[in-house]
């Protein structure tokens, strides 16, 4: 077998360093172009809650794939072959509770933040426990991530480690503070597309390195004569090696990590808000979980399995260290220019995550401590200047969190690990039981959160109470069953708040309605502020009109006061298991929104009615929904085939003269 040893690069090119910087210079200018679409703190936390699926989705998976992801799963690669990409597949199960309990709930709610829900579901105590281990988790990612890219930039480039954390923590948080979520959004587009490519033209360079002059398939041959059996397996052995077993990373990943990253991480629950609607949500999970799970499993581990059978074949020397695994097979198979744009997509994993956590983090300090404690009945400008700086110092603190998880030690999914089982199972537990369970108390949630986390750091110098758990899974070098941690965690989350439930009192059914998964009827009405119109119709495309005839002022024309009453009549006479409920509701009322007018036509065919909520975009599907807005619906005119907006609405929803909108009913 040809030896490969004398092609690789030992710090790259002036080529790939061309690629590199010219990438970052993309993403921040691709970044704060779109900063020009955020007008308030709803654009800058929430993009208006407007986009499209596929929008959402492909901006998931730039945050979902870090530049962690890389490094640690090639690292488990290299070791234990494609069950490196277990992980992506034990964690199915919960997404229909995602797509048809949690994801309505948070939505309909209009909850801005976890800890708001939280305030509103339990008590206060209960929102400000929720903000420390949501900072906590949040913070934490953010280092972690620059962690990993550090050391990456290091081994490959020479760069030193402090100076490639600086530079990366600065280009993105410029972007986030000048464009928030709108910006995080369409950069993680352009990311997403560029991490995907680039995890795939790696793994088909590697295998065709390995198939020599057979080329890509003859390569996949080697490639898998050369895996063991066990290697060849989507999952590992049920509980060995003790670094790295399918129970353990079932706990770990598929059950507290994967629920706090998609249920709870306030990153991902933003871009579900900024969905234009609850079914669009739906269909960006059900795009990921079917679609792109799969790939990113791939993208995120061949490296390592390339790795693994060149070592084996001779073709290069093993990597000093299991986490080198994804430079040394970058470096060794990409030609200049090609090396450089791995590089780069391991820069656009990091920025990806990074925007993300960071927009989320500032979130977290402006709606639940900021806003309600120390500065109220502040202006919008206000809120956002406050938006902004904490953005900043989100990218800032994080970056010293990065040095500091260079102190842990070498395995970076051990790292991760321990990260995930400290922080995840209290919040995770307590946020399943109130979302699925009417009996979960406020005194329960907060005896929960504080006694798992007692329990999981009493753990950490009792190793042997988590033995009981273990399934039979060794403790590691230092006697810690850190894989395992999870598990027991969230058992004594679970049992805690189950027991102190029933010695306490739940708050009563007008205070939760909305807020759990019985009570999605109620929500509903209250979304709209009246009885939803189910009626299917059709999709209209029309011509815009701006005209003050009908449409101004920008507002329901429902006072909370309406709302109070139209919520008394309409349960005192309902046929349902919401019938009875009081009107008062923890939580905002209905927002204002635009009327806009259509002809008595249009409205048939969209089987609308006056008061309905509509959603009018701009005819271009491919913007996703960035020029368009939620409104209401108007008398009708008679005009034909046109539709009549205020000037006001007009330049809130960033529409363009003379295009043609589409208009679609809701409820």
């Amino acid at each position: 077998m040809i030896s490969l040893l004398a092609q690789q690069q030992t710090y790259g090119t002036s080529l790939d360093y061309a690629v590199i910087i010219g990438y970052l210079l993309l993403v921040l200018g691709f970044g704060s172009f779109f900063g020009r679409y955020t007008k308030s703190t709803k654009d800058f936390f929430f993009s208006g809650a407007k986009f499209s699926w596929w929008l959402i989705g492909m901006s998931m998976v730039a945050t979902g794939v870090g530049s962690h992801s890389f490094m640690k799963y090639a690292q488990k690669g290299y070791e234990h072959g494609m069950s490196s990409g277990m992980s992506y597949m034990n964690d199915w199960f919960f997404i229909p509770l995602f797509m048809f309990g949690w994801l309505p709930i948070i939505y309909f709610s209009r909850v801005r933040s976890i800890p708001e829900y939280f305030q509103r579901r339990f008590n206060t105590p209960a929102r400000f426990a929720a903000v420390i281990f949501l900072l906590m988790y949040m913070i934490g990612y953010i280092g972690y991530n620059l962690y990993t890219l550090g050391t990456a930039a290091h081994q490959v480039l020479g760069v030193d480690i402090n100076i490639a954390i600086c530079v990366i923590a600065i280009v993105s948080g410029i972007y986030i503070t000048a464009g928030g979520q709108t910006a995080v959004i369409f950069t993680d587009l352009l990311q997403g597309f560029m991490l995907l490519a680039a995890g795939l033209v790696l793994f088909a360079i590697g295998l065709n390195a390995l198939g020599l002059d057979g080329g890509i398939v003859d390569g996949f041959k080697t490639l898998w004569a050369n895996l063991s059996l066990s290697e060849r397996l989507p999952f590992a052995h049920f509980n060995e090696p003790q670094n790295f077993n399918f129970i353990g990373v079932f706990w770990q990943d598929g059950v507290a990590g994967s629920i706090m990253f998609l249920f709870i991480s306030q990153g991902l629950i933003m871009r579900f808000l900024a969905a234009k609607s609850v079914n669009e949500g739906r269909k960006c999970i059900l795009f990921n979980t079917v679609f792109i799970l799969p790939i990113s499993m791939v993208v995120v581990g061949n490296a390592g399995w390339v790795c693994n059978v060149m070592v084996k074949l001779g073709m290069i020397d093993a990597p000093e260290e299991a986490r080198d695994a994804f430079v040394t097979v970058a470096e060794t198979v990409c030609h200049p220019g090609v090396f450089g744009f791995v590089l780069a997509a391991l820069s656009a994993a990091l920025m990806s995550t990074m925007d993300t956590l960071t927009n989320a983090t500032a979130a977290l300090f402006v709606y639940d401590i900021y806003q309600p404690y120390v500065a109220q009945r502040r202006n919008d400008r206000h809120y956002m200047r406050a938006a902004r700086i904490s953005s900043a110092c989100a990218a800032a603190i994080g970056m010293g969190i990065g040095l500091f998880f260079a102190t842990f030690g070498k395995d970076m999914y051990k790292i991760h690990g321990m990260f995930q089982a400290f922080v995840c199972p209290p919040i995770v537990a307590v946020v399943f039981m109130g979302a699925f369970w009417k009996r979960f108390t406020p005194t329960a949630a907060l005896w929960a959160m504080g006694g798992g986390m007692f329990c999981i750091g009493l753990s950490k110098f009792f190793p042997v109470i988590v033995k009981p758990f273990a399934h039979g899974v060794a403790t590691d070098a230092d006697g810690q069953y850190n894989f395992m941690t999870a598990m027991f965690g969230l058992i004594c989350t679970a049992v805690i708040g189950v027991v102190v439930s029933f010695f306490t009192k739940p708050k009563s059914d007008e205070e939760i309605a909305g807020l759990w998964i019985g009570s999605m009827d109620f929500a509903r009405k209250k979304f709209k502020g009246a009885d939803p119109n189910y009626d299917v119709g059709r999709k209209i495309k029309a011509a815009l009109r701006v005209s003050s005839e009908g449409t101004t002022p920008v507002t329901t024309a429902l006072t909370f006061e309406q709302y109070q009453a139209q919520l008394n009549t309409s349960t005192e006479n309902a046929e349902s298991p919401q019938a009875g409920i009081p009107a008062v509701q923890p939580g905002p009322p209905p927002p204002e929104y635009a009327i806009v007018r259509f002809s008595a036509e249009d409205m048939e065919r969209m089987k609308a009615r006056t008061g309905d909520l509509l959603y009018v975009g701009d005819a271009r599907r491919w913007l996703g929904g960035l020029r368009s807005s939620h409104c209401r619906a108007g008398e009708p005119h008679n005009q034909g085939n046109v539709v009549l907006m205020s000037e006001e609405a007009f330049q809130a929803g960033s529409f363009l003269p003379n295009r043609p909108v589409r208009i679609e009913k809701f409820f």
